[in-house]
């Protein structure tokens, strides 16, 4: 196992569970400011494991789970 591949399974795990909250919260036509919260945490947790810098403001997203979800694809060398 290389020192890469335990770091894209998590990268992958956190895109999935992204995802995955992204389809619920549009279900359940959640609160913005749970959405807003549930990104910043799972963001800072995601980051916190990468050992990374937090991600650069970028005003064209569609929420910040999706920037989310854009910022793992990086991470994971996927192109959008």
């Amino acid at each position: 196992m290389t020192t890469q591949e335990p770091r894209s399974v998590m990268a992958r795990a956190f895109r999935e569970t992204a995802l995955s909250l992204i389809g619920l919260y549009q279900i359940y036509e959640v609160d913005s400011e749970l959405a807003d919260a549930t990104a910043d945490a799972l963001g800072r947790l995601f980051r916190r494991h990468l050992c990374q810098t937090t991600a650069s403001a970028d005003g064209d997203r569609r929420s910040p789970l999706h920037a989310l979800v854009d910022e793992m694809d990086r991470v994971l060398g996927r192109t959008q």
